[in-house]
């Protein structure tokens, strides 16, 4: 059973950063894959701005002498982009840039030292001034060139030229509350239960200056909250119904903000929204369905059975025999002889509370488990020295299940297999050749003859106490095995342990019988056949030990008694030898078997297993262990139906993170419930992998897309999502990418110079102002480290099926809303800085796998390694990007327009190809630890016994599914390669 537990491995690791040309240098929304004409992805319904008019020079510039002229729109100046100038003469370079200065409306010098900013010259007649600083918002601003700006011949600019008057363009900053709970810095989940009305609030700064107004999803959807100008600052809107109403998952929105010229500004929000799970780190209910089927499963439980009688391993530190013997204890029940006044012998007093097993018996009511075989009775019983009524119980005290008989030979096997014989159950052969028990017996006389030898020393309530042996194939040899065959009716309880209960009524003499007979035959029993094992069990050493009336002490008295009452006790055992057997046997399947196997459920349940991410990984994820849960829920059944037959069951599953070191670039809770989102109603239908159990035999399991989403939100709440890429960590990508090129990454982002080329066209440095406006450069040699803060959980599902005809597998669909990315860059020293920070939000769809591991460097530790696989499809993912603003956000005043530029490539080189590398083929351990401790589990005395994940000896895949099933799952296969299927558990 504990190979129920694959198939849930899921991880996954999604980020994306996009971007696409907007003229203005605030909030630039990026479509898909910008320019690309194959693409087929769902794009934002943006509107791109129209670019700035051209301005030109004036006819008659410098007709009056050394002109300068603003070769942009002062009326509207972009307050990140440079400042250029244009001269009707050539200048002298040193005395323009001595005499210029920038002053706010309040006659301030803009910051840094000098003239605020750097000069570059075109031409003697051409210069671009880049500010330290962007300028701020809204403001009026005044250029001024002294008359010690002058030409190359010394000449002063004349008065018109020295003074100039430029106004920047507004910023439309946005803030955002849901129902009271601020967006845009800490994550934010709403659970549908709790907010049946969700409300947003959104304040939009310089309200009076937009035209009209927008809310959209990223699908289309929108609302226009305002047009033909905006009179009011805040706006709220019920998003409780209508086209913009929140979905169950991410809900990314943006605002369309248009001005009176038509330009427009985007700003997007998200949350995540619907119903969550209200135990985020435990097991998740009705997760998962499971088909065990007979021609695999059924054998790879019987060979585990079979092994740990074997003593192979031990079950929570137990050998078979420890199970077999341990349920012991001292109470006597009502009804059985007391021999508390036994007073002669070998040690009496040791007969007055001696210690049993009390699961062999024939108690019934409070004391049903068995306490002893009581009350067996002999009428009249002749002896030589007379005649007496007895009563005898029968006690066993231990028993022995050798590994193996003769020369080696394994003492036991089994054979499990779910039948539908009209009652449907599961049949369990225990076939074996040796069994010992240790017996203590104890009689009791009664109606003694009046006048005989006998009631010299023994009277009426006398009691003599007996040891003996009972002993299955005595002679040792090995011979045939003989075979016990019971129908058993499997169950499991909330706790998730499973019980084995044969068929009631039965009896001791069942005649052998064929699965697929009736229970019963003209009333005779057909339930439990185990005469062969009776038949073979002789009873040896029967030895009287102790008695009451101190006849041990009599002398040659005492030991005439012992004789006979050693012939009284032979004479008892062929009546008990049949029930005695029974119940070692029923014990065997109702308590051993399933022991063994909770062993393993409790060991999945609680700690579960640890499955590292692999080593190969770039930090975090390599330090990053995912652990699974198991529990096997109420309703284990058998099944059978044609060539199908095995047990069913529905399962739940946890599957959670931990990372060591932690990660410190971890998120923040989420505000709200923090949690992840539920989709099931109800456990995925093993209807279907149960008709394909005959042509596809294994473990056959449905697994719920919340299996997923659940390993996906402990991995971002463990920081395992939070990546700092740069040189290093593309290279360590690249070592076991292989040679497909579609899998190398780009390097083209690992230096500053790539954005300096664009921000500063022939400069190697971009020159901004530091925390105390000390000038900063920004060199083309620096490093670049691409940081990634995914803010808000990601959220996942299988997306609808095609509801045709045939077969397919479920895509997946995965939000990823509130993902912050920081471009820095890091200096030789190794100190960093921030360039610019940008956050998207997108929908994308994909698929997930379970393959073979292709092994691209040829490792040959990864060789039969099964890989999962998750890949995100380019051509089919909606997002949109804002370039965040601010002294935090962009500290040295960078034009966004032109960071975009340098961003917006990478969405094909280098964001999809990092993400579908790191999930291409991420391989599984091959051996997952059965055992955390020597408490717990299975394992030997060297260590932990592990499953088995050697493709050569589990092989591990996924299936489609019927085409029109409304509740998607992954289908997956393990199927056991080897001949000896209880390979499937390794031991050191």
């Amino acid at each position: 059973m504990r190979y129920f537990i694959l198939g849930h491995l899921i991880l996954s690791c999604l980020f994306l950063t996009l971007c696409k040309k907007n003229t203005d240098g605030e909030s630039i929304p990026i479509l898909p894959v910008a320019g690309d004409s194959s693409a087929n992805n769902v794009q934002t319904p943006v509107v791109p701005n129209d670019p700035e008019p051209v301005v030109t020079l004036p006819g008659d510039f410098g007709s009056d002498g050394p002109e300068a002229f603003l070769m942009t729109d002062p009326a509207s100046v972009n307050r990140y982009a440079n400042l250029e100038f244009s001269f009707s003469e050539r200048m002298d370079l040193a005395s323009v840039e001595g005499s210029m200065q920038v002053v706010d409306s309040g006659g301030n010098p803009i910051p840094g030292p000098g003239a605020g900013g750097t000069f570059r010259w075109v031409s003697p007649r051409k210069v671009i001034f880049d500010p330290y600083k962007e300028l701020d918002e809204d403001e009026g601003y005044q250029i001024l060139f002294g008359t010690g700006a002058t030409t190359e011949e010394g000449e002063s600019l004349v008065v018109d030229s020295r003074t100039f008057t430029i106004q920047t363009e507004p910023s439309f900053t946005m803030s955002h509350t849901v129902n009271g709970i601020p967006l845009g810095g800490r994550g934010v989940s709403l659970a549908q239960s709790s907010n049946p009305t969700v409300t947003l609030v959104s304040v939009l700064g310089n309200h009076e200056k937009v035209e009209s107004l927008k809310l959209s999803t990223l699908d289309g959807d929108s609302v226009t909250l305002c047009s033909g100008g905006c009179s009011t600052d805040t706006f709220t809107t019920n998003l409780s119904s209508g086209a913009l109403a929140p979905s169950n998952g991410g809900n990314p929105y943006y605002y369309e903000i248009e001005l009176p010229n038509g330009r427009r500004y985007y700003k997007q929000l998200t949350f995540n929204y619907g119903s969550f799970s209200g135990n985020p780190a435990g097991i998740q209910a009705d997760i998962g369905a499971a088909v065990l089927d007979n021609a695999h499963m059924m054998e790879v439980l019987s060979r585990i059975f079979e092994r740990f009688a074997h003593a192979d391993f031990k079950v929570t530190n137990k050998t078979f025999n420890d199970f077999a013997s341990e349920r012991t204890t001292t109470t006597r029940r009502p009804g059985c002889i007391d021999t508390t006044n036994i007073d002669s012998g070998d040690n009496p007093s040791s007969y007055h509370n001696f210690e049993y097993i009390r699961s062999y018996g024939n108690g019934t009511g409070a004391y049903s488990e068995g306490y002893g075989y009581c009350g067996f009775f002999i009428n009249n019983y002749g002896t030589g020295l007379g005649s007496a009524d007895f009563t005898i119980d029968v006690y066993v005290r231990s028993m022995t299940v050798n590994p193996t008989v003769g020369s080696g030979v394994p003492n036991v096997d089994a054979n499990l297999a779910a039948y539908d014989n009209g009652s449907p159950g599961l049949g369990a052969d225990i076939n074996g050749h040796q069994v010992a028990l240790d017996l203590l017996l104890v009689s009791k006389l009664s109606d003694v003859c009046g006048f005989c030898l006998l009631a010299v020393v023994l009277g009426d309530n006398d009691k003599i106490a007996f040891t003996a042996q009972a002993v299955m194939d005595y002679d040792g040899s090995p011979g045939n095995r003989k075979i016990s065959r019971a129908r058993v009716i499997p169950t499991t309880d909330t706790n998730g342990q499973m019980a084995f209960n044969i068929k009631t009524p039965f009896q001791t003499d069942d005649p052998y019988f064929n699965l697929n007979d009736p229970d019963e035959v003209a009333g005779d029993p057909r339930r439990f056949h185990m005469s062969p094992w009776t038949n073979d069990i002789d009873v040896i050493n029967l030895d009287a030990k102790a008695s009451t009336a101190g006849i041990f002490s009599w002398g040659f008295i005492g030991d005439l008694i012992a004789s006979i009452a050693t012939g009284i006790a032979n004479n008892i055992t062929p009546i008990i030898q049949p029930q005695i057997v029974q119940s070692i046997l029923q014990d065997v399947i109702e308590q051993i078997a399933p022991n063994v196997i909770n062993a393993i459920l409790d060991n999945l349940q609680d700690p579960g297993l640890p499955i590292p991410l692999p080593s190969h990984l770039p930090a975090p994820l390599s330090n990053t262990q995912l652990r699974m849960k198991l529990k096997v829920q109420q309703g284990l059944e058998p099944k059978a139906s044609g060539g199908n037959s095995g047990l069913v069951a529905n399962a739940g599953t946890g599957i959670t993170a931990t990372m060591s070191p932690a990660n410190p670039d971890a998120p923040q809770s989420m505000l709200g419930t923090n949690s992840f989102n539920v989709y099931r109603t109800a456990a995925p239908s093993w209807s279907y992998p149960f008709s394909q159990s005959a042509a596809k035999p294994g473990l056959l399991l449905a697994l719920h897309s919340d299996a997923l989403n659940q390993a996906m939100f402990s991995l971002w709440q463990v920081g395992a999502l939070s990546l700092s890429i740069d040189a290093a960590f593309i290279n360590q990508i690249n070592t076991y990418a292989g040679t497909d090129p579609l899998r190398q990454l780009t390097d083209d982002l690992l230096k500053v110079g790539t954005l300096v080329t664009v921000l500063a066209p022939g400069k190697d440095t971009i020159t901004g102002l530091d925390g105390s406006n000390n000038p900063f450069v920004i060199d083309s040699s620096d490093d670049v480290i691409i940081q990634v803060n995914p803010v808000l959980a990601p959220v996942l599902r299988f997306a609808p099926l095609s509801g045709g005809a045939g077969t397919e597998k479920p895509g997946l669909t995965v939000d990823f809303g509130d993902m912050e990315l920081i471009i820095k860059g890091k200096k030789g020293n190794g100190t960093t800085y921030t360039i610019t920070k940008i956050r998207t939000s997108l929908t994308a769809s994909g698929s997930a796998d379970l393959l073979e591991f292709s092994n691209p460097t040829g490792n040959p530790s990864f060789a039969n390694t099964t890989a999962l696989q998750v890949q995100i499809d380019p051509n089919n993912m909606y997002y949109i990007v804002e370039v965040l603003e601010g002294p935090a956000n962009n500290p040295y005043g960078l034009d966004p327009e032109k960071i975009y530029r340098v961003v917006d490539p990478l969405v094909k080189s280098l964001v999809v190809p990092l993400l579908n590398n790191i999930l291409y083929e991420v391989p599984l351990s091959k051996q997952i630890p059965l055992s955390t401790s020597v408490a717990n589990g299975l394992r030997t005395g060297s260590g932990a016994c592990w499953l088995n994940l050697d493709r050569n000896v589990i092989r591990i895949e996924t299936l489609p599914i019927p085409s029109n099933e409304t509740n998607p799952y992954l289908f997956a296969r393990l199927e056991a390669m080897t001949s000896d299927k209880g390979d499937v558990i390794g031991c050191p």
